[in-house]
């Protein structure tokens, strides 16, 4: 399926709206465990990629310290899940560019993430590096997750 860019649009959603996709996609249907601590904090920003039919894709941006990282210098991303219909058709990476976009304008240094191993790639494509060594999440233990940061443009 080939989608245009046209038929979807990124939009800001209150959390309630991305909680099904991201227990769905990321935690096997769990609500209770995808909500985050800083899902309701006034600096996190919830963002959809909407189509006629509803939400296929959302993520999270919100603020949280990051290793040397002063703490309203570093963002960190949070349930970025899309549909599996709509992967690979640049709408992950849409959604991406403006949360990172949103970093900046806050004057953010770095976005980070704690990525999938199998998503490390499309991480690496938008510029992030992988921080550390791999690590354990007792949500998804079945997983292995990774730290990775991209450092942001002084906005000087």
């Amino acid at each position: 399926m080939c989608v245009d860019q046209q038929s979807y649009s990124i939009v800001t959603v209150p959390v309630a709206s991305v909680l099904p996709l991201r227990a769905r996609i990321l935690l096997d249907g769990d609500e209770n465990a995808s909500r985050f601590p800083c899902d309701d904090h006034d600096a996190t920003l919830h963002l959809a990629a909407r189509t006629l039919d509803g939400i296929v894709a959302v993520a999270t941006i919100c603020r949280q310290p990051f290793r040397d990282f002063p703490a309203d210098g570093a963002w960190r991303l949070r349930g970025v899940a899309v549909e599996p219909f709509m992967q690979g058709q640049g709408v992950g990476t849409r959604l991406m560019h403006a949360c990172i976009e949103h970093a900046q304008r806050q004057n953010g240094k770095v976005v980070w993430c704690t990525a999938r191993d199998s998503a490390r790639g499309f991480y690496e494509s938008l510029g992030f590096a992988t921080f550390g060594v791999p690590l354990a999440i007792a949500a998804r233990a079945d997983m292995v997750f990774y730290e990775m940061h991209r450092l942001l443009p002084d906005n000087a």
